[in-house]
């Protein structure tokens, strides 16, 4: 090959390197403050046992605590009240869950987001030792209902996220008028929930008249033990009248619905928390809880443990009673049809005989 030729598919190869070179893919940095990502991990929904939320106003502090005691939610400068399940969840599934992305890394942006330290909602966090997960301020609400803006307490970042955890945490108004949280909003008001099946004695008292229910294993015929072919079955049990030492047979549909009116209580509202100090037995005395004339027990079958639901005087003429939880220590108003379902039972559960199977 001529010493020209070569010079010529020497420019070409150049040619096309540079050409290479110009047009060739580079990798470009990510800036993550554009990207959408999770804002908190690292820990668990289950790991999560505590949560304090406040904010500064101008007559000091409005402050709401939630506390995991054993597997209840609690609220414990609200008598140590019981939490909906459904509250809770909200809150820690909200946060858990947001997505979002930086807005501002100025701290000259805080107040105009309602985020300083002054003008946000602060959410902590807690585990069961009560030491922080998570320590966020949530500032004033989004564009659209479903967002907001929350920072890292210490940081200046705020980012704008898909979750509404002022509306989470109760704050439906604007942030800068909040005065107090409404803890009533976080309160379960079914007083009693107890499961049936776990129970093996239920007794009624209603002046001085006792209705007492066990259940008992239910009888059936033996199998002939000419009946090579006879299966074991499995015990079944039945509930039964106690009248004396005798058994009354009842009927089983009506006994449902009587454990569906006494397990499950739903109260007006949460009034007092009791304990066994000297200013509790007052209370017992100022409820009338020290001689009941209505109350209800229910026995539960793994520990043979006692659950007394105690009624006291009436809160308002022809409107309620009080009622007292012992096992929870609580006191709540329930109304007086509540009342009357329950205790018509007294009398009415013992007549509810089987009924006869037509020939």
């Amino acid at each position: 090959m001529k010493e020209k030729h070569l010079y010529i598919l020497g420019g070409v190869f150049l040619a096309l390197f540079i050409i290479y070179f110009l047009t060739k893919p580079r990798m470009h940095s990510v800036n993550y403050d554009d990207v959408v990502q999770t804002i908190l991990f690292g820990f668990e929904k289950e790991d999560v046992a505590g949560i304090e939320i406040y904010k500064q106003t101008s007559g000091g502090e409005a402050r709401l605590e939630l506390v995991k005691v054993e597997d209840q939610w609690r609220i414990p400068t609200t008598y140590n009240a019981k939490v909906r399940t459904y509250s809770v969840d909200k809150i820690i599934d909200d946060l858990l869950e947001m997505t979002g992305k930086v807005r501002s890394s100025d701290a000259k942006h805080l107040d105009m987001f309602q985020i300083s330290d002054e003008q946000g909602v602060h959410v902590i966090l807690k585990d069961e030792a009560q030491n922080p997960l998570a320590n966020l301020i949530v500032g004033k609400k989004g564009e659209d209902y479903n967002s907001g803006f929350i920072r890292f307490s210490g940081k200046e970042k705020i980012y704008g996220v898909d979750k509404n955890i002022l509306s989470s945490v109760g704050v439906y108004g604007e942030i800068d008028t909040l005065s107090k949280f409404n803890a009533k909003s976080f309160i379960d008001l079914n007083a009693v929930k107890l499961d049936k099946d776990k129970l093996n004695l239920a007794a009624l008292v209603a002046n001085g008249r006792e209705m007492v229910i066990r259940k008992v294993e239910k009888k059936s015929e033996e199998a002939s033990a000419e009946d090579s072919t006879a299966v074991a079955r499995p015990v079944e049990y039945e509930w039964v009248y106690m009248k004396g030492d005798k058994e009354i047979a009842l009927d089983q549909k009506e006994v449902d619905n009587f454990f569906r009116d006494v397990t499950s209580i739903y109260a007006q509202e949460v009034v007092d928390q009791m304990g066994n100090s000297l200013a509790d037995l007052n209370k017992s005395s100022q409820y009338r809880f020290n001689r009941p004339s209505h109350y209800i027990v229910f026995i539960n079958e793994e520990d043979d443990a006692k659950k007394n639901i105690i009624f006291g005087k009436e809160y308002e003429k022809d409107k309620g009673y009080y009622m007292q939880v012992q096992y929870d220590n609580l006191v709540y108003k329930v109304n007086k049809s509540k009342f009357d379902t329950i205790f018509k039972w007294a009398t009415d559960l013992p007549t509810k005989l089987p009924k006869k199977e037509e020939s």
